[in-house]
């Protein structure tokens, strides 16, 4: 196994939406400051992590695994981790190889690539991946077709979640048809990250990504679905 994993961020265009938005907007950038550092610290936490004894739990996805909008980047995965501590009795790992901003193929082109170089044996693999594909990106085939690579790449088990739904976007109903149809092969487990009481004062400062509170509804959500399929 691997002392060290490599630094993992999505490359970014010199010029996006969301850098044209922190120049005129103060919440976005507030959030934006954000982003290298948190991944830093993650580098630390996996560092650490590696070093390490007990049963590892992988995460994989984008800004939501990274914390971002929350005060702090270990926020959510901390409380899931205690609870794993908690529930088992064992000492539980996190190594945590989301980057802020990606999309499905970062996770089956940089993230699994890593978990695999680094010879790294998870016990438990959980992903929240694809908003940024629906977000940003038109193409509904091709967003489909990227779906179905990421499913073919992710370990059996893994605990997936759905996209927040709705019967308009036609993108997100494509995909989480790509994710009911792996589960239903027994390929995954689905549940339902986004599933809260209210989207209401859930909102960082840049109105995008979640805060605390929506942060710990995410944690929560992962928790119950880590004991529907007894990781522990």
């Amino acid at each position: 196994m691997t002392t060290r994993l490599p630094p993992l961020r999505r490359r970014r265009r010199r010029l996006n939406l969301t850098d044209i938005a922190a120049r005129v907007f103060k919440g976005v950038a507030s959030v934006e400051a954000t982003i290298e550092p948190f991944a830093q610290q993650w580098d630390d936490w996996n560092d650490a992590a590696l070093r390490a004894d007990g049963p590892l739990w992988v995460a994989l996805g984008d800004s939501v695994t990274q914390g971002i909008g929350a005060s702090g980047p270990t926020q959510n995965p901390a409380l899931v981790l205690k609870h794993l501590r908690e529930t088992s009795g064992q000492p539980w790992r996190l190594i945590n190889l989301s980057m802020s901003g990606a999309r499905f193929e970062d996770v089956v082109r940089h993230q699994l690539p890593t978990m695999i170089q680094a010879g790294l044996e998870p016990q438990a693999v959980s992903a929240v991946i694809g908003s940024n594909d629906v977000i940003w990106r038109r193409d509904t085939n091709a967003i489909v077709s990227d779906a179905r690579q990421l499913i073919k790449a992710l370990p059996p088990g893994t605990i997936l979640s759905r996209l927040g739904k709705t019967r308009r976007d036609h993108r997100r109903v494509g995909v989480n048809q790509v994710f009911d149809a792996a589960e239903e092969a027994g390929r995954v487990h689905l549940y339902r990250a986004w599933d809260w009481p209210t989207g209401v004062g859930m909102w960082a400062e840049d109105n995008f990504h979640p805060n605390n509170a929506a942060h710990g509804l995410l944690s929560k959500n992962l928790i119950d679905a880590f004991d529907a399929h007894g990781v522990m």
